[in-house]
This record gives C-alpha cells, sequence and structure tokens, in this order.
C-alpha cells in the first residue's frame, strides 16, 4: 500500500461525503469503458475468425478473456506508476476498471453455468471441472466483495484505512484465483495445442486459443508483481525485460503454429 493511493482514497471519501457527482462518475467510467470496449472487440473479432462463428461460446470466451486482462491492468497501474511518472494518471481508474472486470467475470460465470448447458453440463462443475469451478466461484464471491465496498454509500461508511487494504488485498486474491481457475483448467489443452496445434475443423488451427494469449499475459502480470518484491530497481529491469520479452513470445506462438500445421 502507498502512501499517494491513500491519500487519494481519503480525498475521494471526503467528496462522497458531499454527495455523489454524476459528472465525475460518468467520466471515471468512461475512461473504463473505453480501456474494456477494444479488449472486447480485439477478443471477439480473434476469435470469430479462428473459429469461423460466433455466439455465446464465443462470446463467454470473451468475458473471462476480458475480465481477466482487466484485473492484471489494474494489478500493472501500481508498479508502473512507481517506476515512471506517467501512468500515475490512471491510479485514479483502478477501482471502476475493477468494477468493469467484476460485470465481465460474473458474465462469465453466470454463462458458463445457466446458459451453455450443451457445452458445461451442470454435473461437469462437481466432476472434472471441480477446482477450477471452486476457484472461479470463489474469485467471483471475492470480486463481489469488492465491488460491494466500492460503492459509494459503503465507502461514506467506511474508515479509508480500512477500506484501503480490503481493496488491496482482494484484487490480489481476486487475481490469484483467477490464474488458479485458467491455468488448472486450461493447462493440458495449452500442452496439447502447443504439441500438436489446434482443431482440424478450426478455421485457423495453427492460431492459439485466446486463452493461450491471455495466460501469458497472467503469467507477466505475476512476473512484474513479483519482482517489485526484489525492490523498485530489479521491478523496473525486470519490467524492461518481460515487456519485451512477451511480444516475442507471441509472436513466437504463432509462428510455432504455423509449424505445426504444415
Amino acid at each position: 500500500m502507498d502512501n499517494h493511493s491513500i491519500s487519494q482514497q481519503t480525498a475521494t471519501t471526503e467528496h462522497n461525503h458531499r454527495g455523489i457527482n454524476w459528472a465525475y462518475q460518468f467520466q471515471q467510467y468512461g475512461v473504463a469503458c473505453a480501456i474494456a470496449v477494444p479488449i472486447f472487440a480485439l477478443l471477439s473479432i480473434y476469435l470469430y475468425n479462428r473459429r469461423g462463428f460466433y455466439d455465446l461460446y464465443i462470446m463467454n470466451k470473451v468475458f473471462a478473456g476480458e475480465a481477466a486482462v482487466l484485473l492484471g491492468i489494474v494489478l500493472l497501474i501500481g508498479p508502473l506508476s512507481r517506476f515512471f511518472s506517467f501512468p500515475d494518471h490512471y491510479i485514479q481508474y483502478r477501482k471502476e476498471i475493477g468494477i468493469v472486470a467484476f460485470f465481465f467475470a460474473l458474465a462469465h460465470g453466470t454463462s458458463s453455468y445457466y446458459f451453455l448447458p450443451n457445452r458445461f453440463p451442470v454435473d461437469i462443475f462437481y466432476g472434472a471441472l471441480w477446482w477450477p469451478f471452486v476457484f472461479g466461484l470463489l474469485g467471483i464471491i471475492f470480486l463481489t466483495g469488492i465491488f460491494i465496498i466500492g460503492n459509494d454509500f459503503v465507502m461514506r461508511k467506511m474508515d479509508p484505512r480500512v477500506w484501503w487494504p480490503l481493496q488491496y488485498w482482494g484484487v490480489r486474491i481476486v487475481f490469484a484465483l483467477t490464474a488458479l481457475h485458467v491455468f488448472v483448467m486450461k493447462w493440458s489443452g495449452w500442452i496439447l495445442w502447443y504439441q500438436k496445434g489446434g482443431a482440424k475443423e478450426l478455421v485457423h488451427p495453427e492460431w492459439p486459443g485466446a486463452g493461450i494469449l491471455v495466460g501469458w499475459f497472467i503469467a507477466f502480470v505475476i512476473l512484474v508483481r513479483i519482482a517489485e518484491l526484489g525492490g523498485q530497481k530489479f521491478g523496473k529491469v525486470v519490467w524492461y525485460f518481460s515487456v519485451i520479452a512477451l511480444p516475442i513470445v507471441y509472436i513466437m506462438t504463432f509462428w510455432w503454429g504455423g509449424q505445426l500445421i504444415r
């Protein structure tokens, strides 16, 4: 936790005591949506072109990827603001980005459990997908808690010195649960893709699944956050290394997929 974030939250809470500034709220969520919409569009276009169709099943994958990427962005803003000055402006949007991520995660969980019985029979959540289901459910529960205490009414009632640690640790727990949910459920499929490529019925089986791309991004976020524990200088070096390595990993993954399908 940093003093800048605490003082900023204190100022926000004091502002909320004077009532809701709707123009401010629209501006905050407008920025969060401006970040979320391009990610949603890119994931949707990618999956449509990879599979050749777009339905709720594909959209559900987009919901999942979007939620994970937005949570990753929330966790990256903090260390980047300590490495550089330019991300300081975006610290104020972390709560709103996290709330948008909550709705995507909720849409993913609801769609998977209730609206896609042909893809996810209910009994599979209590069998083969037991652990991923537990991690995902816990993640949504924690995100719901963060969403509730992020409400202006609740914030007005809470001491910022209590509110901030709950947000601080809550989002980290949620991201860890998200990573476990994704990796436990998808790991074997990812290994299979790197061994054999995608299924032949895909329009582009040489393209990796969107989950692989999101999985590498999750690993990138975790690496940056862990590296910061070694100090600001070490964290900054790891940032420079990893921000170059991530695009290389993506490029090599697409190249590898092309070699497999030849």
